[in-house]
């Protein structure tokens, strides 16, 4: 019996990597589809619409990351803070999100939001001198036009038993 337990735990682990790395290619996809769209002060990813998903299931998040990463690799604005930055705060924020979107969903989807939003604007502040706060609103805008549109998604991938 015990080797039938940590051959059903080994199968289950490995379709969760899988789900992440499919979550992290798509992501990174999507992403350089409508470049130059993703990158700057002013931008539309529509691979933010992924981050539902990660709302719906944590174990998603690191998908979201790794597809930050390599979406980031294409930048104009690539180095630290596109490689590590975004990818951490992509990760922190979408922990922060799921935990308030088990209570209540939209409040989920905008703190993700704003997250990002915040994370992004400071990160061209630095980077490349954008205006902070005029950076933040533009990138929130896009935000939180995007990851709703993932939402009904996600939830029925969720329903679909696709998710677990």
């Amino acid at each position: 019996m015990p080797d039938t337990d940590k051959k059903k735990r080994k199968v289950a682990a490995s379709r969760l990597i899988a789900r992440a790395a499919l979550v992290a290619a798509l992501y990174a996809a999507l992403t350089l589809a409508v470049a130059p769209l993703s990158y700057g002060p002013i931008q539309f990813r529509i691979s933010e619409a992924l981050k539902a998903l990660a709302l719906v299931q944590p174990w998603l998040i690191p998908g979201i990351m790794a597809g930050t990463f390599v979406a980031n690799l294409f930048s104009p604005y690539v180095g630290p803070w596109e490689l590590i930055w975004m990818p951490l705060t992509d990760g922190l924020g979408g922990l922060l999100a799921w935990w308030i979107c088990r209570r209540w969903w939209p409040a989920g989807v905008a703190t993700y939001a704003l997250t990002t939003a915040m994370a992004v604007g400071l990160m061209l502040h630095v980077v490349a001198g954008f205006p902070l706060w005029f950076t933040i609103g533009t990138v929130l805008v896009g935000e939180i036009v995007v990851i709703p549109l993932g939402w009904p998604i996600a939830k029925a991938l969720e329903r679909w038993g696709l998710l677990r």
